[in-house]
This record gives C-alpha cells, structure tokens and sequence, in this order.
C-alpha cells in the first residue's frame, strides 16, 4: 500500500512539474516570439519543446498554396545563438537551413499545398564545462498574409 502512495505521489508531482515548465514555455513564446512575426499573422499553433544541448526535434507541418508564409524559430538565450533549423520537402531535400543563411525566420510561399519537415537542431556548446547540457525551450512559430 505504501508503495502506491509513493508512485501516486511522484506521479502527481512529475504531472505537477511538467505543466509548469509548458507553461513558462508558452510565456515564453508569447512575449518574446510571437511580436517578432509580425506583419505576419500566427496561424493560432505554438509549437515548442524544451531542448538539450545536443537534441533536435522534428515536426511535419502543412502549407498550404498562394500564401506567404513567415516560418521562425526562437529559442531561450542559455542556448546560445546556435540554434538552427532546417526544411526539408518530401523528398529529403533541404529548402532552407537557417544557419547557412545565417536568419531565424525564412519567409516564403508554395506553389501548392505541401507538407514540410521543420526540424529544429540546438547544437552543444563547447564553453559549457559542466557535465549537465543547458536546456531551455525552442518554438517553431508560423506567420501568414494572404
């Protein structure tokens, strides 16, 4: 019976801990990302993740035609300025790479209605001395005009 409560407890408390570190990210992303879209207008999704140094994510998005889209990454300073993402079409070819254009925000349009990969990547960071890679969190924001 003991047993029980202490997993319940831990349970609730892990549940408890994850919520709170969505919702500073989420604050996050709404203060400091979301005004630097504009004159875009945010298709109404927040997709953000919290990331090590080291991990990269992946998200398969739909665009659809004759829209100009505004795509962004934005990303807690204590990962540094390394972070980076890249495009990719159905094919595996590589549309954009941020870091090769040295920009954020890519802002383009298609021809027709696709889905793209975005895939995130926050590099490591070779100052950092610990043994405990910074984490912060990183969203992949979506603008639109028509």
């Amino acid at each position: 019976m003991k047993h029980l409560q202490y997993f319940l407890a831990i349970s609730i408390g892990v549940f408890l801990f994850s919520n709170t570190i969505n919702a500073q990210c989420k604050r996050f992303t709404e203060k400091q990302c979301l005004p630097k879209l504009a004159p875009f207008t945010n298709n109404g999704q927040i997709n953000n993740a919290t990331l090590f140094e080291g991990d990269s994510a992946s998200l398969i998005m739909t665009f659809y035609s004759l829209l100009d889209y505004r795509l962004m990454v934005c990303s807690h300073d204590v990962l540094g300025a390394g972070v980076h993402f890249k495009v990719r079409d159905n094919d595996g070819n590589i549309l954009f790479n941020s870091q090769e254009a040295q920009k954020s925000a890519w802002d383009f349009r298609v021809n027709s209605t696709q889905d793209l990969m975005v895939s995130v990547i926050a590099p490591q960071n070779p100052e950092n001395l610990t043994d405990i890679p910074a984490s912060g969190c990183v969203s992949i924001i979506l603008g639109f005009r028509e």
